[in-house]
C-alpha cells in the first residue's frame, strides 16, 4: 500500500471521526426542548462524550500497542456512526446520553490507532502528519452545519444520514487495519527501516509527565477561546453572529497554521516551534478583551493557529518519545492532556463570572506562559538525543 493511499485514507476517517464528534453541540438547545433539561442537564452531553472519548483513552491506546488488532480501526467508526445516528431514536434522555457515551468510545479507540498509522519517521513527518490532522479539524468545522440541515429537514431521526461517510470508508479502513497489522508497531523510516529508540523506564515517565503537563495548560488556555469567546462578543455588544464569526476564523487559522507549522517543525525542531507557538499564543490572550472587532477576528485566528498547531506538534514529540508505543503517546495528548484540560472549563467560566472577562483571560495567559516551562525541561533533557535520519 503506497504512503499516498494510506495517509488519504486515514485523513478521510480522521475527517469522518471528528465530524461525529462535532454533531450534537449545536443541536443541544433542540435535545433540552425535547426531554425538558436544565442547562445543567443539557451540559452531561458533553460530560458523556468528553468522559468516553478522552478520559478511557488511554486504556484503547495501551491495548492497541499490545495486540495491534486490525479491526479497532473501522470499529471506532462504527461505534461512532451507531452512537450518533441512535441519538435520533432514542427513547428518552438516559437512552441518548448512553449513545453518545457510545460514539464518544468510538473516538476514544480511533485516535491512538489512526494517529500512529499516521506518524512515520521521515524529513517530511510533520507535513504529512498535519494533513491527517487539518482533515479532522474540516470535519469539525463542517459537521454543525450538515447537523442542522438534517434535523431541520427530519427532525432527530436525521441523525441517521450520519451513518453514511462511516459506511462509505468502512472497507477501506478494514484494509488499512489488516495491512498495519502484519507490521511492527513503532515508526518506519522512509525505505522501510523500523525507527527504535527506547528510554529508560524512570526517564520515559518523567518525560511524559511534562509533556503531559505542557497538553493540560495549553489545553485549559486554548478552551478559554472556544468555550467563551462567543460569550465574550456578545458582552461586548457584537452580538452572538459576531461569536459565530469568531470561532470559524478560529478553525480557519488552525486548517492554515497546522502544515505550516508542522513543515517549520521539520526544519526548525518540534520543540523550538511549538514554544513559540505557545508563548505567541499565552501573550495575545492577555489582550484580547480589550481589542476592537477587527483586532479579535485577527487574534482569534492566530490563536487558532497556534494553539491547535500546538497540539499536532506535541502528538509529534509524544511519538518520538515513545516510538514502540505511539498509541499510548497519542492518548497522552488526545486524552489525558485534552481530557483533562476540558474537564476544567467550569473553572474558566467561574473565573470569568467572579472578576470578568479581563481578569479571566489574564489568568489563562498566565496559565499558558507557566505551560512552557514543563516543556523547555523536556527540551532540555532531549538534546542529547539525535533524531533517527530519513
Amino acid at each position: 500500500m503506497s504512503r499516498a493511499r494510506q495517509l488519504t485514507i486515514l485523513s478521510l476517517s480522521h475527517f469522518v471521526n471528528d465530524l461525529y464528534g462535532s454533531v450534537l453541540p449545536p443541536l443541544y438547545p433542540l435535545l433540552a426542548s425535547i426531554y425538558s433539561l436544565t442547562y445543567a442537564s443539557a451540559g452531561l452531553y458533553t460530560a458523556a462524550y468528553l468522559f468516553s472519548s478522552a478520559l478511557l483513552q488511554p486504556i484503547f491506546g495501551y491495548v492497541f500497542d499490545k495486540y495491534r488488532w486490525w479491526f479497532m480501526l473501522p470499529l471506532s467508526l462504527v461505534l461512532g456512526a451507531v452512537g450518533i445516528g441512535a441519538v435520533g431514536l432514542a427513547a428518552g434522555f438516559e437512552a441518548s446520553l448512553l449513545f453518545v457515551a457510545v460514539a464518544g468510545t468510538g473516538s476514544a479507540i480511533f485516535h491512538p490507532v489512526a494517529s500512529a498509522y499516521s506518524s512515520y519517521s521521515s524529513a517530511r513527518r510533520g507535513l504529512l502528519f498535519s494533513v491527517f490532522m487539518i482533515a479532522g479539524r474540516i470535519g469539525a468545522a463542517v459537521a454543525p452545519f450538515l447537523a442542522l440541515r438534517a434535523t431541520d429537514e427530519w427532525g432527530l431521526y436525521g441523525l441517521a444520514v450520519f451513518a453514511i461517510p462511516a459506511l462509505l470508508i468502512l472497507y477501506f479502513t478494514i484494509r488499512i487495519g489488516e495491512y498495519e497489522g502484519t507490521r511492527p508497531n513503532g515508526a518506519f523510516v522512509e525505505g522501510g527501516r523500523h525507527e527504535t529508540r527506547l528510554l529508560a523506564r524512570g526517564k520515559l515517565l518523567i518525560l511524559t509527565a511534562l509533556v503531559g503537563l505542557t497538553g493540560i495548560g495549553a489545553q485549559i488556555a486554548a478552551n478559554g477561546v472556544v468555550s467563551f469567546i462567543s460569550f465574550l462578543a456578545v458582552a461586548k455588544g457584537l452580538g452572538q453572529g459576531f461569536g459565530g464569526l469568531l470561532l470559524t476564523v478560529h478553525f480557519v487559522g488552525a486548517i492554515i497554521g497546522v502544515p505550516l507549522t508542522s513543515y517549520l517543525s521539520d526544519l526548525k525542531g518540534r520543540y523550538v516551534v511549538s514554544i513559540f507557538l505557545l508563548g505567541v499564543a499565552s501573550l495575545l490572550l492577555m489582550p484580547l478583551p480589550l481589542l476592537d472587532p477587527s483586532g479579535m477576528v485577527l487574534a482569534s485566528a492566530v490563536l487558532g493557529a497556534c494553539f491547535i498547531s500546538l497540539h499536532t506538534l506535541l502528538i509529534l514529540i509524544m511519538h518520538e518519545i515513545m516510538p514502540e508505543h505511539k498509541g499510548l503517546a497519542t492518548s497522552v495528548i488526545y486524552g489525558v492532556a485534552l481530557g483533562g484540560g476540558g474537564l476544567l472549563t467550569p473553572v474558566i467560566g467561574y473565573m470569568i463570572d467572579v472578576g470578568g472577562f479581563t481578569t479571566g483571560y489574564t489568568v489563562l495567559s498566565v496559565i499558558g506562559l507557566l505551560s512552557l516551562m514543563p516543556l523547555a525541561a523536556v527540551w532540555r533533557l532531549r538534546r542529547g538525543v539525535s533524531p533517527i535520519p530519513p
